[in-house]
């Protein structure tokens, strides 16, 4: 019953939250996906024990709409800006959100223009 509600919830995502984007491999290969902007908030003390606070835009991605995984590097064309692939820290630059892998968190920064 709980993996066809994530199902039910995952369908309305894309259907009344999502908008069109354009995903850019390092190789220049462009691939049409739809997105659901967000953001995360990462933390981490510098050398003097400050705490660093780092926000990124994330997009939402169906796993469906990108065969490969995203890489450090590649970008995303949103609403005329361009966002690089990277997380602050080390960490991953995308993460699973859901239990069922539906859909990947995809971490960025914004970087200008197209």
């Amino acid at each position: 019953m709980l993996e066809q509600a994530s199902a039910w919830l995952e369908a309305q995502r894309l259907k009344a939250l999502s908008v069109p984007a354009v995903y850019v491999r390092k190789d220049g290969t462009q691939i049409p996906i739809n997105v659901t902007p967000g953001r995360t908030l990462f933390r981490a003390e510098d050398q003097y024990g400050v705490t660093v606070r780092t926000e990124s835009r994330d997009f939402l991605v169906a796993a469906s709409e990108l065969s490969d995984e995203p890489e450090r590097g590649d970008s995303i064309v949103y609403n005329g800006i361009r966002y690089e692939v990277l997380a602050p820290n080390g960490e991953p630059v995308w993460r699973w959100s859901g239990a069922y892998h539906w859909t990947r968190r995809i971490h960025t920064k914004e970087i200008g223009g197209e």
